[in-house]
């Protein structure tokens, strides 16, 4: 690191001549009590003096030899550009330069500007999906469940089974309600019916030793309950899919088990008539069974309730298969076939 001179001059005492040469106004008080750098070279006399001590020189001005600060060596001149070569490096105060952020996320995707005169538009939003249920078909449940009440009414208070008096009975009509009757008496419970005072009460005797009669005439009234209890749950599931929109679309059951029931009573009651008449008559009486003239004969309301039966049976299948409705409210109600 080279040396350098610094000179802190001292205020000599005026002159006249220093008086003319300044106008006659007073020394600056710049030009005292600090160190300014010197060149040795311009002073005419040589300052030897150790770093950092003051001494006097000719001229009457304080010197001091101090440690320069480090210096740059100086810039070449660039002569295709002609820059001049300064005398020393000038640290030029730092820039701040603003960073240009490119909102991209891949070089692939473009560069938008923003228009002020655009109109915003509305993005695509995807179709949403057609929500479906399956068709209700509610005329169907309506009417089934109306068949179904139909049912009950002529089981309970239609004839079941007629019989006609002879010799041995009066003649009576066996209804539902006389056949439900007959069963709480068999369980044991107070009632009063006219099938059981004739067909079990009249021959306690005789139905022990004959296992297929006591089966029989106990089977008759138990039937018939029955069937009028299947025919009220129809009422019931029907009227559930009436309310709650659902299909009636399926297999009854219910229907089916009806209709056996009604053509086992039907064989019941034809057994009962071919009983009270002789061998070589019951090929007539089968006859008269079925045009309604033997002594015993299936009655309007056992016919009835097995014609509803089979309705009941076939009727749920009139709803399509795959028949759909839009789940929400369609002012068209369009039906749509929709393939499994």
């Amino acid at each position: 690191m080279d040396n350098k001179n610094y000179i802190n001059p001292v205020q000599p005492t005026p002159s006249v001549a220093d008086s003319k040469s300044n106008n006659g106004g007073p020394q600056t008080e710049q030009q005292f009590g600090s160190w300014v750098p010197v060149d040795s070279g311009t002073l005419g006399f040589q300052i030897n003096a150790a770093p950092g001590q003051e001494v006097i020189g000719p001229d009457g001005n304080k010197y001091c030899v101090k440690e320069a600060p480090e210096q740059l060596s100086p810039v070449a001149s660039n002569r295709m550009n002609a820059i001049p070569t300064p005398s020393s490096i000038v640290q030029m105060p730092p820039i701040v330069q603003p960073i240009a952020l490119v909102p991209y996320t891949s070089q692939n995707q473009p560069l938008l500007q923003y228009d002020p005169y655009s109109k915003p538009v509305d993005p695509k939003r995807p179709a949403k999906t057609p929500s479906y249920k399956r068709k209700a078909y509610r005329g169907i449940s309506l009417a089934a469940m109306l068949l179904a009440i139909a049912g009950i009414v002529a089981m309970l208070f239609l004839a079941v089974g007629v019989f006609k008096g002879n010799d041995i009975r009066a003649a009576y009509r066996a209804t539902g309600i006389d056949l439900f009757k007959a069963v709480l008496i068999i369980c044991g419970l107070d009632a009063s019916s006219s099938y059981y005072a004739e067909r079990i009460d009249a021959n306690l005797t005789q139905i022990p030793q004959d296992v297929l009669s006591t089966l029989v005439v106990y089977a008759l009234p138990i039937f018939a309950v029955i069937m009028a209890i299947i025919l009220f749950v129809l009422v019931i599931v029907y009227l559930y899919k009436l309310s709650a929109g659902k299909t009636p679309r399926h297999f009854s059951v219910g229907a089916l088990i009806n209709i056996v029931l009604s053509i086992s009573i039907i064989a019941i009651l034809l057994g009962m008539s071919n009983g009270e008449v002789l061998t070589s008559q019951r090929g007539d009486n089968v006859k008269d069974f079925f045009m309604f003239q033997s002594g015993i004969y299936t009655g309007v309301g056992l016919i009835i309730s097995f014609v509803i039966s089979v309705l009941l049976l076939i009727l749920p299948f009139f709803a399509k298969k795959n028949a759909y409705v839009l789940d929400k409210e369609d002012p068209a109600l369009k039906t749509y076939i929709i393939e499994d």
